[in-house]
């Protein structure tokens, strides 16, 4: 996940899932033992009435008439609601008319005590149990040990049970959604400086600004200073340095014209003169490899996309007049939508250098491609000439060498480019054509 909303919107989601679960959980749980206190409660009061009407003869039975039964009920056979009592072996001496076979029960409480169970008879379905165990002593003294135990059928309470759970999850997954939707539009109220800074970073690179406007909250104000401060830094750094390689190139006209006008000077020997001519040729030399090589911006930050087609088609039209005795023709195929964050400086002496070379080198003919295929510009330009040779072509991108020495030349044009293409952080390849001829294909980052 490289989005922080997603990253955030994740993470509330799963803690917002694990809170409703247990939250449902812990309610489903309490509602849960409050129903089945309330139905021992229940029981447990049709117990005592149960109790307070019946009867205990001498010979230890258990009387209890129907019309003093405390629910209707349990007077009709197969009604939910049961009762019966069991004495001390076990047996059913006595149960409800709406009982019609006696329960089994596994175990039986001891005297006083109360057991509040479930049992599941395959006849009946789920019945909720409260056995009490006491002890009842006539008046002739006998004493004789009975379990109360009254029942009834679950069907209802699950019933109830399973429609409270239904409504709660429906109200908590309800709550959920309404709390993820307001969550996200949170997350996009507070991200929205972020996305604002996002397009004023594209804006810099779409037109000519320099600089970030707008204020921001205090966690990215200090970021959004620091990229002004950079950016500044870097429009000056670049000034300077091209400001004093213009200084550097002005100073030394003067000194590099007396030498040359000594190297003319027929007061010295000949071959004084031609060493002298030849440093004077190689200071010549390096002097304009390194001031091309220095007008070269390079990769800058936030730099302004550019299009390509304008600056290869004016290219196009004055090496067209340069080379008209030739009657070189450029073919420029390149899409106006083909971009690519470079210095307009930078693009026209790297396409001039090449199609300069092109026509040079070439037999009439120019052909400029460039396009986009995902994050990178394919550059291409194409001649019809004899290409590069057959031996190895990365030394032609060393400065001074060249592939066709019948030509005038110094060697520093590809030399050149290479520094420009690199300077972005790019490749430069050089290989053969369709054609026949050379081709250079160059390959820059164009986001």
């Amino acid at each position: 996940m490289n989005s922080l909303r997603a990253r955030l919107l994740a993470a509330t989601a799963v803690l917002l899932l694990a809170f409703i679960v247990l939250t449902g959980v812990a309610l489903e749980t309490a509602v849960s033992e409050r129903a089945d206190q309330a139905e021992h409660d229940r029981l447990q009061g049709l117990s005592y009435a149960l109790l307070g009407s019946a009867e205990i003869t001498e010979d230890g039975g258990f009387k209890l008439a129907p019309r003093v039964l405390p629910e209707s009920d349990l007077t009709r056979p197969d009604s939910g609601l049961y009762a019966m009592v069991l004495d001390e072996n076990g047996q059913s001496i006595w149960r409800s008319p709406s009982l019609l076979e006696p329960l089994s029960l596994d175990s039986l409480p001891a005297v006083g005590e109360w057991q509040f169970m479930r049992i599941y008879p395959d006849e009946r379905g789920t019945l909720i149990t409260l056995s009490f165990g006491f002890r009842w002593v006539t008046d002739a003294g006998t004493d004789y040990r009975y379990t109360l135990v009254v029942a009834e059928d679950a069907h209802t309470f699950v019933k109830q049970m399973q429609r409270f759970r239904g409504v709660l999850w429906t109200l908590l997954s309800a709550a959920a959604l309404i709390l993820l939707i307001v969550e996200l539009l949170i997350l996009r109220w507070g991200l929205a400086p972020l996305r604002r800074l996002a397009r004023n970073l594209a804006n810099l690179q779409a037109h000519e600004k320099r600089r970030i406007e707008g204020r921001y909250p205090d966690e990215i104000q200090p970021l959004v200073s620091n990229l002004n401060t950079m950016l500044s830094n870097d429009q000056a750094r670049l000034t300077r340095y091209r400001n004093a390689l213009g200084d550097l190139a002005h100073s030394l006209k003067t000194p590099m014209a007396v030498l040359r006008g000594l190297a003319e000077d027929e007061r010295l020997d000949e071959s004084q003169r031609h060493g002298l001519r030849t440093q004077l040729a190689r200071m010549n030399d390096i002097l304009d490899y390194q001031l091309q090589k220095a007008a070269a911006a390079g990769k800058r930050s936030l730099a302004v996309s550019i299009a390509i087609a304008p600056v290869a088609e004016k290219l196009a039209r004055a090496l067209t007049k340069v080379y008209a005795e030739q009657g070189t023709r450029f073919r420029v195929h390149i899409p106006a939508s083909v971009k690519a964050p470079i210095d307009e400086g930078d693009l026209t002496e790297l396409l001039g250098t090449l199609m300069d070379n092109a026509a040079k080198y070439g037999d009439g003919e120019v052909d400029v491609r460039a396009e986009t295929q995902g994050s990178d510009l394919y550059l291409q330009i194409d001649d019809n000439g004899r290409g590069f040779g057959d031996g190895s072509t990365e030394r032609l991108l060393e400065r001074g060498v060249r592939a066709d020495t019948s030509r005038e030349g110094q060697g520093l044009g590809l030399a050149v480019a290479a520094e420009i293409v690199r300077s972005y952080t790019g490749d430069i390849i050089l290989t053969r054509c369709e054609k026949g001829g050379a081709r250079v294909e160059i390959v820059l980052p164009a986001e």
